[in-house]
């Protein structure tokens, strides 16, 4: 068996005056701060000088320069970016950026990186005599102070622009960004003397959120 539940009904004298609650309302509220508020405030009380740089927020903006390790300076003979090759690159992450930040607090952090990257796709053929190739592409991870907190999906576009995001919790004080990229291995027939991955024109966004 069901129990069905009654409705309630207010009267009209069981509804709260407006006023009345109001008035009840502002009193609870100064016992918060003080009895201050805008009408008991003199007028431009509150000025720059009063303002507190990084109270809320802080914002960092940083253009970094162009991909510059394990530089093979053979390349570029064929008029392409000159940038590592299989020579001086053999395979696993390497380092590329790197940003510092201080005065952050314990809060959120929003970071956003972007650029223009170039990817070798002259794709290697796993046996002369077999058509099949050995597909290759870039990826990126970001680390704050050595975590990773955003590894890319392999970017198989020879050319492109990427904006990658990441949002994570931080602790105060200073911190160091970095950027890692990898290519893929090489091939048995891919030539040693070929840029095989460069970034361009990156561009750091960090916001560290307190409050």
């Amino acid at each position: 068996m069901s129990k069905k539940w009654t409705e309630a009904s207010p009267e009209n004298e069981a509804i709260v005056d407006y006023k009345e609650f109001n008035a009840g309302f502002n009193a609870y509220k100064s016992s918060f701060n003080g009895d201050l508020d805008r009408t008991t405030l003199p007028d431009n009380f509150i000025d720059e000088t009063s303002v507190v740089a990084g109270a809320f927020h802080k914002v960092i903006i940083s253009n970094s320069n162009d991909m510059d390790v394990k530089t093979d300076t053979s390349t570029g003979a064929s008029k392409e970016w000159r940038g590592p090759s299989y020579t001086t690159y053999d395979s696993g992450w390497m380092e590329i950026d790197s940003v510092s930040v201080t005065q952050f607090k314990d809060g959120m952090c929003h970071w956003e990186y972007k650029f223009f990257y170039y990817n070798y796709i002259r794709k290697g053929f796993i046996a002369a005599s077999y058509p099949e190739v050995v597909p290759k592409g870039i990826q990126i991870r970001m680390k704050w102070d050595g975590v990773i907190v955003f590894e890319s999906n392999i970017m198989p576009q020879p050319i492109g622009t990427a904006r990658l995001i990441a949002d994570f919790p931080t602790t105060g004080g200073s911190h160091t960004a970095t950027i890692d990229i990898r290519q893929e291995n090489i091939g048995p027939n891919d030539p040693v003397d070929r840029n095989i991955v460069n970034i361009t024109a990156p561009s750091h966004l960090i916001i560290g959120r307190w409050r």
